[in-house]
């Protein structure tokens, strides 16, 4: 999860702790940076595994397009390990229709996020386990 809000990491660090079917782990990020130097880290060391990535649209720093438009670069190879869906509390049709403009995109999620939905989502990615 990639959100500048500090108080919306530990609501969802524990919601997906919690996740009652797997063990899952969570990586943290407080801004977009810090996310695409982890990500940058994966892509050298051949390190692509499967990810559901969340990002918050307003952030410090760099917005969650802007880190769209620099995830765009690593290719189709890398991001095809991902699911990315942008989160926000944002209802504008502006944001939720720029979506169209990054077709490796997955969904848009609105704050505050549903847990049951949340599961719901995580179940449907990984359907054989």
């Amino acid at each position: 999860m990639v959100d500048d809000n500090a108080i919306l990491r530990v609501i969802f660090n524990n919601m997906i702790k919690s996740f009652p079917d797997f063990p899952l782990e969570v990586n943290l990020f407080e801004n977009a940076l810090d996310a695409l130097d982890y990500f940058e880290n994966k892509k050298q060391q051949l390190d692509i595994t499967p990810e559901i990535i969340f990002v918050d649209i307003n952030m410090p720093f760099m917005t969650g397009w802007e880190m769209m438009d620099k995830l765009e670069h690593y290719g189709s190879d890398f991001l095809s390990q991902m699911n990315i869906f942008i989160i926000s509390s944002s209802t504008s049709r502006s944001d939720q229709e720029q979506i169209a403009h990054y077709p490796f995109i997955d969904g848009y999620l609105l704050k505050p996020i549903d847990k049951i939905k949340l599961y719901e989502l995580i179940r449907n990615l990984n359907p054989g386990i």
